[in-house]
C-alpha cells in the first residue's frame, strides 16, 4: 500500500446511481496498485469512503463537489475511524461528475478522487489507470449483497442533504413558515439560499412575503422566466412603490447555486455563488405589515403555476444585518444559526426554523422534502 502522503491528485472512476437501483458499492477490479481509497459506497446523500488513515492529521478535510463548479464544499462528516469516513453531502448529487478530495486544502490535497454519478452502467476511463488510486467496479447492493456492508442508519437527525422540492406543472404550492407574519425587514437585512433550477418559469419565487392585497407586499427573492436573479421590497405594501433590482446574467440552471439579496440603508445588493452581480441605492426600506407568513418556493397567497419555482430549495437564511458587501467565497457547510438569524431552514427535521422568529415549515399536499434517507 502506497503511504497517504504518496498519494497526489489521483483520480477514481467509477459509476454510482442516484436513482434506480439505490444503492451501489464500488470494489476494486484490477490488480494495478492501490492508493488509501479501497471502495466507495454511495446511498443517496449518504457517502462512505473505506481505506485506511485517510484523515491522517487533526487538520485534514473532505472537500465534495462538482467536477466543472468554482468551489467545493465540505460535507458533514458523520463518523472516522481508521478504516472509513462516513459523509453527509450537502445535496442530493444528480447525473454528473464529482470531485472527491481529502486533505489540508483544497488545492493541495492528499487523496483526489473523480466519481462519475450517472446511472447503473459501468463507465471506466482507460486512460485515467496509469494515476488510478483505484480502478473500480459498481455492484448493485439490492440484488448482491457479497461484499457490500449493511449498516443501520441510527443518526436521523444529522444534515442529511435534505431540500424543498417544487414542481410547478404538477400543481405545487408554496411551503408556508408558521408564525412569520411579524418577521419584517429593516434598513439592513440578507436573504440567502441554494437553489437547484432545472428550468426558469415565470415568477420563480424562493423567498416571499405578500398577502396578495392592495397593500400586502413585503419582500421577495426569486429567479424570473429570463433566469435573472430579483431581489424586490415595497415601501408602502403596494406594487407601484416597490424597489427591484436584477442580476446581470441569469442564474445557473441544472446545479447547486448560492444566492443572495441584501441591504444596507437602501443600497442593494445581489450575489450569485458569492459574485456580486448588481447593486443599486434606493432611499427606502421595506413595508412592515404583518399580514402574510413567510413563503417559500410559490406565493402561499393566490393560487397558480407561474409562481412557483422550478427545482430545489435549500438552506433558506434571512437574517436583520447585511452579511454581504462585496464578492465572496460561497458557504460550503450548512449554516449555523447566530443572534442575527431571523430564518434558518436546513428543511431538515420535518422542515424545522432554527431561526428566532416563527415556526416550522407547512407543507401543502403537492409540496415534498427530498431527503437521502427516502431516496
Amino acid at each position: 500500500m502506497k503511504p497517504l502522503t504518496a498519494i497526489r491528485h489521483a483520480v477514481l472512476m467509477t459509476v454510482l446511481s442516484v436513482t434506480a437501483p439505490p444503492l451501489l458499492w464500488a470494489s476494486d477490479s484490477t490488480d494495478f496498485e492501490r492508493g488509501p481509497v479501497l471502495q466507495v459506497e454511495m446511498k443517496g446523500s449518504r457517502l462512505n469512503v473505506y481505506g485506511e488513515q485517510l484523515l491522517s492529521t487533526p487538520d485534514d478535510r473532505v472537500f465534495f463537489g462538482a467536477e466543472d463548479a468554482d468551489y467545493l464544499f465540505q460535507p458533514r462528516l458523520l463518523d472516522a475511524n481508521d478504516s472509513r469516513i462516513q459523509l453527509m453531502l450537502p445535496f442530493q448529487p444528480i447525473s454528473g461528475r464529482y470531485k472527491l478530495k481529502i486533505g489540508k486544502t483544497e488545492s493541495e490535497p492528499a487523496v483526489d478522487l473523480v466519481l462519475v454519478v450517472d446511472d447503473s452502467r459501468i463507465d471506466i476511463d482507460d486512460q485515467t489507470k496509469g494515476t488510478a488510486d483505484a480502478i473500480l467496479t459498481v455492484r448493485d447492493c439490492e440484488e448482491d449483497e457479497v461484499g457490500c456492508v449493511s449498516e443501520v442508519d441510527a443518526d436521523t437527525s444529522a444534515f442529511c442533504g435534505m431540500s424543498a422540492d417544487f414542481d410547478p406543472y404538477q400543481g405545487s404550492q408554496a411551503i408556508t413558515v408558521s408564525n412569520t407574519q411579524e418577521l419584517h425587514l429593516d434598513d439592513y437585512y440578507t436573504i440567502e439560499a441554494r437553489v437547484f433550477l432545472r428550468d426558469y418559469v415565470r415568477g420563480g419565487i424562493i423567498v416571499d412575503k405578500y398577502s396578495g392585497s392592495g397593500r400586502g407586499r413585503e419582500y421577495r427573492l426569486s429567479v424570473g422566466k429570463d433566469g435573472l436573479l430579483r431581489g424586490w421590497f415595497s415601501i408602502d405594501g403596494t406594487l407601484a412603490n416597490s424597489r427591484r433590482l436584477y442580476s446581470d446574467y441569469p442564474v445557473p440552471k441544472n446545479r447547486w447555486v448560492h444566492v443572495a439579496s441584501t441591504n444596507e440603508e437602501g443600497l442593494m445588493r445581489l450575489f450569485i455563488d458569492g459574485q456580486l452581480v448588481a447593486e443599486k441605492e434606493y432611499s427606502a426600506r421595506p413595508a412592515q405589515l404583518g399580514y402574510q407568513n413567510i413563503a417559500i418556493g410559490g406565493n402561499n397567497c393566490c393560487r397558480g403555476y407561474y409562481e412557483v419555482l422550478n427545482g430545489l430549495v435549500d438552506e433558506v437564511r434571512i437574517s436583520n444585518e447585511t452579511r454581504y458587501r462585496a464578492s465572496f467565497q460561497p458557504p460550503t457547510q450548512e449554516f449555523e444559526p447566530d443572534t442575527r438569524t431571523l430564518l434558518l431552514m436546513h428543511f431538515s427535521e420535518a422542515g424545522k426554523n432554527e431561526g428566532l422568529v416563527g415556526g416550522d415549515a407547512q407543507l401543502s399536499s403537492f409540496n415534498k422534502i427530498r431527503s437521502c434517507a427516502a431516496s
